[in-house]
């Protein structure tokens, strides 16, 4: 594998011996130093740390760059960045599949590059205030386990749109996100949506393949697109939300079904529902005046909460 010159002569491994493909410890990315630990596998089996105070050159305003080119396209552990509060760009050329990929507390980074990356078990991306972007090639990012996505400066969630399922899938509090749009099929476990885009409208939501799922929150939304939706089988629940209208037209069994605090929802159209094997509220809808949208529902489990100013 080649490093790039300009950018990081080499790097020390500490934790690991030189010349392995393989560590039972973290190996440590700390300094300049000696690249063939990692220069010629093309599967590393175990876990990489890069160093907060990696001591790789820097540019004139002080911020560092790290490009790792060559042969590697596996690591079965995880790659952790966090707090290398210099590390501006980063990249992995030939990356096609981690275990896990976290980033934390890089204030800088501002380009992430893993143009062949297309599976990965966790990613945590989290307090990444310049990271406007992510560049995962053509297809992106189709396998994933859990994904957590908060406090970045990304405007869409391009290269990973492409997922197919899902385990765990949670986007909050990223102020320059107005939609999102994925193919996935399935959420195993849970999704959760909250406190993106700082208008006052909220993020468009979309998941026009989506048929069945666990557990589902979304918060602070302008629409929510599940055309495809069948079966949910915990929760389902909109809270805060800005829309006017939802529709679920294949939806036809749910655990809870929740509408609260949605301020602007005017109508509720989900025409196949015919159970909700949970609580079902709708609750503190200001604009809904008539709940008309459920005409084969006839089996309730849970609770039962209405609550408004109903004209009918």
């Amino acid at each position: 594998m080649a490093i790039k010159a300009f950018l990081l002569p080499a790097l020390a491994f500490a934790g690991t011996v030189l010349g392995q493909c393989s560590t039972d410890a973290t190996a440590t990315i700390t300094a300049s130093g000696d690249a063939s630990a990692i220069a010629s596998c093309t599967t590393f089996d175990g876990s990489i740390a890069i160093e907060t105070g990696l001591s790789v050159a820097t540019g004139g305003d002080g911020h560092q760059s790290l490009a790792v080119d060559g042969e590697l396209t596996r690591v079965t552990g995880n790659i952790t960045v966090t707090n290398a509060v210099n590390l501006a760009t980063l990249s992995f050329a030939s990356l096609k599949r981690i275990g896990g990929f976290e980033l934390g507390g890089l204030t800088v980074l501002s380009s992430l590059n893993c143009p062949q990356l297309s599976q990965v078990d966790q990613l945590n991306f989290t307090a990444l205030p310049a990271l406007s972007q992510l560049s995962f090639g053509n297809t992106g990012i189709q396998t994933a386990q859990d994904i957590l996505i908060t406090n970045t400066n990304l405007g869409s969630l391009e290269g990973i749109d492409q997922l197919q399922k899902v385990t765990t899938f949670n986007v909050n509090n990223n102020q320059q996100l107005t939609n999102i749009s994925l193919q996935v099929t399935s959420i195993g476990v849970s999704l959760d949506i909250e406190a993106n885009d700082e208008s006052v409208s909220g993020l468009a939501t979309s998941f026009p393949m989506l048929e069945t799922a666990t557990n589902m929150t979304f918060r602070n939304c302008s629409s929510i697109n599940l055309p495809a939706l069948k079966n949910v089988t915990q929760k389902l629940g909109f809270y805060g939300n800005a829309m006017t209208g939802f529709a679920a037209p294949n939806l036809t069994t749910s655990g809870g079904l929740i509408f609260v605090d949605n301020t602007e929802l005017t109508n509720i159209s989900i025409p196949q529902l015919s159970s909700v094997n949970g609580s079902y509220q709708i609750a503190n809808n200001t604009e809904l005046k008539v709940i008309d949208g459920f005409p084969k529902l006839s089996v309730v489990t849970g609770a039962l909460d209405f609550n408004g100013n109903f004209s009918e």
